[in-house]
């Protein structure tokens, strides 16, 4: 007679994988957070980086002035709310309300609100827009500006990042907070 025994695991067996998996768990989830939360960085500073090489290329192309400024209706330039709360990019037909969207400009992008808590902060001149003129230099009025905008995450979980703009309209990403001589402002 032949007996075939049941094969299933032991209550020591499913213990030490249970063991196993929970400092497994207790390892990765932490770092899991981590690598989405800077992935979730990442893709918002290039979100923003495309926005200003965006109105860069267009003043030059179109041989007209081109701003981005904090707006969060989508329509209308507004100094009142945060650059994570959205922006827009314009043609500015009238280069004397740099900062206005007039009759006559067009809106050529619309940026949402960041995701997840993301700040972004701008240096000085900065603070509710930036034009470009047709040659491609950036500035807030008839000023010359460099400038950074520091995007942080304040549950300090993703690194601090920070779009660079110098006076000839270049941008750069860092992860230093510093690029030519201009420093970023530190995260909250």
């Amino acid at each position: 007679m032949n007996k075939s025994r049941s094969r299933g695991f032991t209550l020591i067996e499913l213990l030490v994988v249970l063991a196993v998996a929970t400092v497994l768990l207790t390892i990765g989830i932490p770092s899991f957070r981590s690598v989405i939360a800077n992935q979730r960085a990442s893709s918002s500073i290039n979100e923003v980086l495309a926005s200003f090489r965006l109105a860069r290329s267009e003043a030059i192309k179109t041989a007209r002035s081109v701003t981005v400024c904090k707006s969060a209706d989508g329509a209308t330039c507004d100094d009142a709310v945060e650059w994570e709360d959205g922006w827009i990019v314009f043609v500015n037909t009238t280069p004397g309300t740099p900062a206005t969207v007039d009759a006559g400009d067009q809106i050529i992008r619309v940026n949402s609100r960041l995701p997840a808590k993301l700040t972004l902060t701008a240096t000085g001149d900065m603070d509710a827009f930036l034009s470009y003129r047709p040659t491609g230099s950036a500035g807030t009025t008839v000023q010359n500006l460099r400038g950074t905008l520091t995007l942080c995450d304040p549950d300090k979980i993703a690194d601090k990042r920070a779009l660079n703009i110098t006076a000839s309209g270049s941008t750069n990403v860092s992860y230093d907070m510093a690029y030519d001589g201009v420093t970023a402002l530190a995260c909250p």
